[in-house]
C-alpha cells in the first residue's frame, strides 16, 4: 500500500519563484512512486502576480487568503485541509533543496516523528546580530528541552499529520510556527532528526523582520516554558532575586546596620515568584494532556528524553 504525503507551500508575493518551485516539486514527486502526493499551495493574500500564476498551474490544490494573515496561518490552512499521513512543508522562494525530499521521507520511515532540513550554505546570514540571535534562541530551547537544536526554525521538514493535530492549539500564526512545533515535539519526547541541507540565497525580498521576529521568538519560548514546565522558568528567576536580596541585605547590615527596603522587596518578590511557579506547575500537571508515547523501532531503547539525531552527511 502506498504511503500518503501532503506538500504544503505557503506563498506570499513570490511571483518570481513560485512557478519554478511547483514545477520542481512535481518532478521530484514523480520520482518517488512509493508515495501518493498532494501539493497544496496557500496564497496568503499576495499583492503581486502570485495568485494569477498559481491559478494557471495544474496538478495542485490552491487555497486562498483574501488578506495576508501570516506564515503560520497559511500553514494551518493547508494542514487543516489535508488528510495525508505525512506532511512536507517548504518555502516558495527557491532557497531549499527540494530534491532532498526523498532523504527526509526515508528518515521518517525509520521511526522518526519529524525530520528537519538543517540549513547550511550561502543562504545563511553571516551578520553578527543574526548569529548571536540564533545562538541565544538555541540556548533558551536547550534550557527548556535539554537539546541543543542545530536549526530551530527551518521551514523545510517532514512530520506526521498527527503531530500537528496534537499541538495545533499551540501553533501561532506567524513565523514562529515551526519553532513552536520543534519545541513542543522535543518536550513531549518525539523522535526528531536533523539532516544538513544546502540552503540557497532566496529569490526576491525576504519578509522576515530580524529584530521584531527575534523578540517574538523570545516571548514565544518563554510562553512555551511556562506552558510545558513552569518551574524551569519561575525557579531561576526566583533564586536570582532571592540571591540579590540576600546580598543587598548583607551590604545593608555591614554599611548601615539594618535591612534596607530594597533587600526586603527583592526577597518577598522572590518568594512570590516561587509560589506562582509552584501553582502554575500544579495547574499544568493537573490539566495538561499527556502525549502518546513516541513510536520506537524494535531493537532501540527509549530513554524517556527528547530524542534528536543529527545526520552529519551533507546531501548534494
Amino acid at each position: 500500500m502506498r504511503r500518503t504525503c501532503a506538500i504544503i507551500i505557503p506563498v506570499y508575493n513570490e511571483d518570481r519563484a513560485i512557478a519554478d518551485t511547483v514545477t520542481r516539486i512535481q518532478a521530484i514527486c514523480a520520482q518517488i512512486p512509493a508515495y501518493d502526493f498532494e501539493i497544496v499551495c496557500i496564497n496568503d493574500g499576495s499583492s503581486d502576480r502570485t495568485g494569477e500564476i498559481l491559478a494557471g498551474l495544474t496538478g495542485i490544490t490552491l487555497l486562498t487568503h483574501e488578506v495576508n494573515r501570516g506564515y503560520g496561518a497559511a500553514l494551518r490552512t493547508g494542514l487543516d485541509y489535508c488528510t495525508r499521513e505525512w506532511v512536507f512543508i517548504t518555502d516558495a522562494d527557491g532557497t531549499y533543496p527540494l530534491e532532498d525530499l526523498v532523504h527526509l521521507l526515508q528518515s521518517a520511515e525509520s521511526g522518526f516523528d519529524m525530520v528537519v532540513g538543517s540549513r547550511e550554505g550561502a543562504g545563511i546570514s553571516k551578520s553578527p546580530f543574526r548569529r548571536l540571535a540564533r545562538w541565544v534562541l538555541r540556548k533558551m530551547v536547550h534550557g527548556l528541552t535539554g537539546v541543543m537544536v542545530p536549526d530551530l526554525n527551518s521551514g523545510m521538514r517532514v512530520f506526521r499529520k498527527s503531530l500537528y493535530s496534537e499541538f495545533r492549539h499551540l501553533l501561532p500564526l506567524g513565523f514562529s510556527f515551526t519553532t513552536t512545533l520543534t519545541v513542543a515535539s522535543l518536550y513531549s519526547g518525539r523522535r526528531v532528526r536533523y539532516i544538513p541541507v544546502d540552503y540557497l540565497r532566496r529569490i526576491g525580498k525576504s519578509n522576515i523582520k530580524p529584530v521584531k521576529d527575534f523578540f517574538g521568538f523570545v516571548i514565544l519560548i518563554v510562553r512555551l516554558a511556562s506552558y510545558f514546565d513552569p518551574l524551569k522558568f519561575f525557579l531561576p528567576a526566583a533564586f536570582t532575586l532571592f540571591g540579590l536580596g540576600v546580598l543587598r541585605a548583607i551590604r545593608d547590615v555591614v554599611v548601615v546596620n539594618q535591612f534596607g527596603a530594597l533587600s526586603v522587596i527583592l526577597i518577598i518578590t522572590a518568594f512570590q515568584i516561587f509560589a506562582f511557579g509552584v501553582i502554575a506547575d500544579v495547574i499544568v500537571r493537573r490539566f495538561q494532556v499527556v502525549p502518546s508515547a513516541p513510536q520506537i523501532q524494535s531493537g532501540t531503547q527509549d530513554s524517556g528524553l527528547p530524542q534528536v539525531v543529527q545526520d552529519t552527511t551533507i546531501r548534494k
